[in-house]
């Protein structure tokens, strides 16, 4: 696990009460089991969190946490 993935990790350990750990390769929704709403706001604190944004369409086209951990990575 890279140390971004780590940190997206603790964000949701902190924000979220899955239970569990996500599936990193799976679409978000799908893999931590929540809601649109929810994602939405991970998002958000995703944004505020690595300071930058993410538009929707982009967060549907990352397809993953590990894509997400990926375009935090290239800036």
């Amino acid at each position: 696990m890279s140390d971004t993935e780590a940190r997206l990790l603790a964000l949701i350990n902190e924000n979220m009460d899955l239970g569990r750990d996500p599936d990193f390769d799976l679409p978000f929704g799908q893999a931590a089991g929540v809601s649109s709403m929810d994602c939405v706001a991970f998002v958000k604190l995703v944004s505020k969190e690595f300071g930058l944004e993410i538009s929707p369409d982009e967060w549907v086209g990352l397809g993953s946490l590990r894509g997400l951990a990926a375009r935090i990575d290239a800036g």
